[in-house]
């Protein structure tokens, strides 16, 4: 569990707008609480549905249906383009496979990515979800978040990016728990 974890936060984090394995994260990942959320969830649409048995088409669909929900917090007048590099990753060493969807997110630049960031992560820490933040390259402000179960954890990061002047652009990734079956 422990190495499936930090080869998601490497990925998630190299893979938010160009971190480099010089940036490691400043505060260790968050796990998922073995406690039910309060009875008061903010937005049940982000809370993760666990399943019996995670198969790869109940991962991509949950995974799916997660990212939708968090980009449907976004002011749609703010999103200039979005896109989706959603795909399964394949079992590799002593990893089991999962589903990571990532969608990289231009914004009007207007928008200030590092506070859209930190609020996104607010609304799924309302929403069950423990968070930590992790600061990438100068610019970035990265949210690392677990939510689920402890028995099938799912993993958010999200970056705020504002490293080029006058550009805005907000990043996703979401892991889900091993697929089994």
């Amino acid at each position: 569990m422990l190495a499936r974890t930090l080869a998601i936060a490497a990925v998630g984090l190299l893979a938010l707008a160009g971190c480099t394995a010089d940036a490691p994260p400043t505060t260790p990942m968050p796990t998922a609480s073995t406690t039910p959320p309060s009875a008061t969830i903010l937005n049940p649409e982000l809370v993760p549905q666990d399943s019996a048995v995670t198969t790869a088409e109940s991962a991509q669909a949950e995974t799916t249906r997660l990212a939708d929900a968090i980009q449907a917090l976004l002011d749609p007048v703010t999103v200039l383009s979005v896109q989706d590099q959603s795909q399964l990753i394949p079992e590799q060493d002593d990893l089991l496979p999962y589903y990571a969807a990532y969608r990289l997110i231009s914004l009007d630049p207007s928008v200030d990515p590092a506070l859209l960031s930190e609020t996104l992560s607010a609304v799924l820490v309302q929403s069950g979800w423990t968070r930590s933040e992790t600061t990438g390259e100068v610019g970035h402000t990265v949210w690392a978040l677990a939510g689920g179960s402890a028995e099938a954890p799912w993993f958010v990061f999200i970056d705020g990016d504002a490293s080029v002047a006058g550009q805005s652009s907000l990043s996703f990734t979401i892991g889900s728990p091993d697929i089994v079956a």
